[in-house]
């Protein structure tokens, strides 16, 4: 998959600085859109492929809030055209940030007296929560079906449900949850178990 040519670098610099533009709702949204284009309209990888980078790239700690975006982002880039295709993917899905704190700093203080502004920032907010619950679902049902008999995948359900209530329940630290769970499937891998 690794292939360097500037056609693939203008192509991931093009779509992650896309989706740095119209990412709107924290990293599950991005990670959302993330998948939409590089599984399902390009096809660089496999949704099998993309659920596993994304668990590998959420257990990089991290000094910033967006970091499983920016991991993944990164990640994708270095899958599809190496170190390149990594600082240009990360380099995409940041730029317009920057760009637009600096454009519209000035303009900070008219927005927030504008309750059209503030309406219209209300229903962009709403539909950011909506994505990140149909992400969440969507990956949830990616990660716990099977695509023959019995189609649920017993062990990972039962994992995320005791997860769910260790975390919920008992406010297990999420780091305890993950490497716990990687051990369980580790453990099972082991005993020949196959999803």
């Amino acid at each position: 998959m690794t292939n360097s040519a500037p056609s693939r670098l203008g192509e991931l610099a093009n779509l992650f600085f896309k989706l740095g533009v119209i990412g709107f709702g924290g990293p599950v949204a991005h990670i959302a859109m993330i998948e939409d284009e590089v599984v399902k309209r390009r096809q660089w990888l496999t949704r099998e492929h993309f659920l596993d980078l994304l668990g590998a790239t959420n257990l990089i700690p991290g000094p910033i809030y967006p970091w499983p975006v920016l991991s993944t982002a990164t990640f994708i880039g270095y899958v599809i055209a190496g170190i390149p295709g990594a600082i240009v993917a990360t380099i995409g899905i940041f730029l317009p940030s920057f760009i637009f704190v600096a454009a519209l700093n000035p303009l900070i203080p008219r927005l927030r007296a504008s309750s059209w502004a503030r309406a219209f920032l209300d229903a962009v907010n709403v539909s950011a929560v909506a994505l990140m619950v149909v992400t969440t679902l969507q990956l949830g049902v990616g990660t716990l079906t099977l695509l023959q008999h019995p189609f649920v995948d017993f062990l990972g359900l039962a994992i995320a449900i005791v997860s769910a209530i260790l975390a919920i329940h008992f406010r297990i630290n999420a780091a305890w949850l993950v490497f716990g769970s990687a051990f369980i499937g580790w453990v099972a891998l082991l005993l020949g178990y196959t999803r």
